[in-house]
């Protein structure tokens, strides 16, 4: 079939859906709006199109040939698709209504996130989140890969077709035992951890962000990186702390069970959070909440981030 006659197949396949769900071609003329020769006409035309009828006369109505029914399935989920895109579409064009598509790493999702979302949704509660979390390398994947408008990351990168914007600066600590011999330390080198320390260091695996900004400060300072245990996620990093098995670079935390922050003497002893949009934002609802990450991703983040509860 030539590419002509196929879009002239596409486009008369809504009509013989109606027919065939309705039965009657007077009854689907009346739900199209159409003229009944019109929606005969179209019928007669598919059936030229595709070199068989599809419908046949049955008493007073129609019914469909087995040309038809073969057909009705794949017509009904081919229209069926394109219903549902147009929703999706006319909905997203009214900011309030659509949907931010959302990747971030794991430890964000414990204030930065539900904060940021939370204060949104104040303004535009119709709106719908799609979340998906992992690593720092998970979620620029997922970025790259289209499967998110938005990503939260540390040390957000440029990226051709996409703005950034920072949301904040936050300080690495080491994690230690506090029966650790610096648990006492206003704050400690690097240099001077090794030293003190027979016990291993405690990282997270690779693809996270945290992990190589610790590579990098070890190498920075010269310093052989001792791992003793690769976690997937800080809790669990600090759980191995607690049980006196190592010590971490993590970001800051308030003092918990046996584990307290030690301050990190090392200039790169931060990291940076940002969210990463992509552009162009077709969608209203993502461009809005670009806007809003923008004016007032910074002070919700910190006031997030200042509970004590954290």
């Amino acid at each position: 079939m030539r590419p002509a006659e196929f879009r002239a197949v596409v486009r008369l396949l809504p009509v013989f859906v109606v027919v065939a769900e309705v039965g009657q071609v007077t009854t689907a003329a009346a739900v199209l709006g159409m003229p009944q020769p019109t929606v005969s006409r179209a019928l007669a035309r598919l059936g030229e199109l595709l070199g068989t009828p599809v419908v046949e006369r049955d008493g007073r109505g129609i019914a469909l040939t087995a040309a038809g029914r073969a057909l009705l399935p794949f017509a009904q989920e081919g229209v069926g698709a394109l219903e549902r895109g147009v929703d999706v579409v006319t909905r997203s064009r009214v900011v309030g209504h659509g949907t931010v598509s959302l990747s971030f790493q794991t430890l964000l999702g414990e204030t930065v996130v539900p904060a940021l979302i939370r204060r949104f949704r104040d303004r535009f509660p119709g709106v719908r989140f799609e979340l998906a979390q992992g690593s720092r390398q998970k979620a620029l994947d997922d970025f790259e890969a289209g499967r998110c408008a938005v990503a939260l990351v540390a040390s957000p990168p440029s990226l051709p077709g996409a703005s950034t914007t920072v949301l904040y600066d936050e300080p690495l600590v080491v994690a230690v035992h506090r029966s650790h011999p610096v648990a006492g330390a206003g704050s400690v080198s690097v240099e001077r951890l090794a030293a003190v320390a027979s016990d291993e260091l405690i990282v997270l695996k690779t693809g996270f962000g945290l992990r190589g900004r610790v590579e990098e400060i070890y190498a920075d300072a010269g310093v052989p990186l001792r791992v003793g245990f690769e976690a997937e996620d800080v809790h669990t990093a600090r759980g191995l702390v607690g049980a006196g098995l190592g010590v971490a670079i993590l970001p800051a935390f308030t003092p918990e069970g046996d584990v307290v922050p030690v301050g990190l003497d090392h200039p790169q002893a931060l990291r940076t959070i940002g969210a990463l949009v992509r552009h162009p934002a077709h969608d209203p609802t993502v461009a809005a909440f670009e806007e809003f990450v923008t004016r007032s991703g910074r002070s919700v983040a910190l006031a997030a981030l200042s509970r004590p509860s954290r």
